[in-house]
């Protein structure tokens, strides 16, 4: 074979070598790219399936920043995906400082980029002014100047979230009691008188504590359940007008995410005739007064509540 020939065979060869390796997959590279392409693989959304939250009480210390990633890096492996998940409030841990949303906004952060509709409502250790500066594209979506009120819509009901905040003048207290505005009031009024699609009304307030809510209002409209947090447990229950009057709106409050009490959040499938929320229970738990000199003194019952509360389910009917 003459030199040049010989010399192009081994240039050839070489081509055909680099051809290969750039055709055959880096394994590391593979490894590396694994969680992305499982991220798009079940990133498809369930549009009846909705997460509730509630009590987040988000601070940078404390038992909260462990269990608030712990739920969402559970919810993010649900398969399908929530469309939709709405927040209940106490978004903030006590005083509603602009600090404690920044932190939520990082944490959010991986949930909104999986495309996972997020809603967030007010409860009673937040601040309307620190939440819209920090989240102005969710504060922008109110349907009530003044107020933080949305509307999520689903195939099957829809979800109507109010403000009921009750701000104090001062910026170091916050007040357990909560209020629906007038203008609350006036708008919802007109949302409903003509509603034909069933709806849940959810807000952080149980209905007891959230002055100016018309119940004649709900029990005379396609309202098929109210939802709420702020107690911190899972708690189902119902109301009704009056002692001789059947008709009854189902009751429901969802646990803290991530505070005290019963610890999880609450998954709804939403059906053609009804839906049914079912508890996801992590802990029953109340963190020491004094942690940095108390242990947590951890109590054997806590275990059984948490897991007799696990997995419970309750079920709204879509009655006209």
């Amino acid at each position: 074979m003459k030199r040049r020939d010989f010399l192009g065979s081994i240039l050839a060869l070489s081509a055909q070598g680099l051809m290969l390796k750039a055709a055959t997959p880096n394994p590391q590279e593979m490894k590396m790219d694994m969680p992305r392409l499982a991220s798009r693989k079940k990133a498809k959304f369930d549009d009846n399936l909705v997460v509730f939250i509630s009590d987040l009480h988000t601070r940078d210390s404390g038992p909260e920043p462990i269990r608030q990633r712990r739920a969402f890096e559970d919810i993010l492996k649900m398969n399908p995906l929530p469309r939709n998940i709405i927040a209940l409030g106490d978004l903030a841990h006590l005083y509603g400082y602009k600090e404690n949303y920044l932190l939520l906004k990082e944490n959010i952060k991986r949930i909104e980029d999986a495309g996972i509709n997020l809603t967030l409502g007010l409860g009673n250790h937040d601040r309307r002014e620190n939440y819209s500066e920090v989240f102005p594209q969710y504060a922008a979506r109110t349907l009530v100047p003044g107020n933080m009120v949305f509307k999520v819509e689903t195939p099957h009901a829809d979800f109507i979230i109010l403000d009921s905040l009750n701000e104090t003048e001062d910026t170091h207290k916050w007040n357990d009691a909560g209020i629906i505005s007038d203008a609350q009031t006036k708008w919802l009024t007109e949302e409903v008188k003509n509603y034909k699609k069933p709806f849940f009304v959810c807000l952080h307030h149980p209905i007891k504590d959230a002055v100016n809510l018309k119940m004649r209002m709900l029990m005379d409209s396609p309202c098929c359940g109210y939802i709420y947090g702020h107690l911190h447990r899972w708690i189902d229950d119902w109301v009704r007008r009056e002692f001789h009057n059947t008709r009854i709106i189902p009751t429901l409050c969802v646990p803290s995410l991530s505070n005290w009490g019963d610890i999880g959040y609450v998954v709804m499938r939403l059906h053609e005739d009804h839906a049914e929320a079912e508890l996801k229970e992590y802990e029953f738990f109340f963190p020491p007064k004094d942690p940095g000199i108390k242990p947590v003194d951890h109590k054997p019952l806590w275990d059984y509540i948490a897991a007799d509360h696990n997995g419970q389910k309750y079920h709204f009917v879509y009655e006209p």
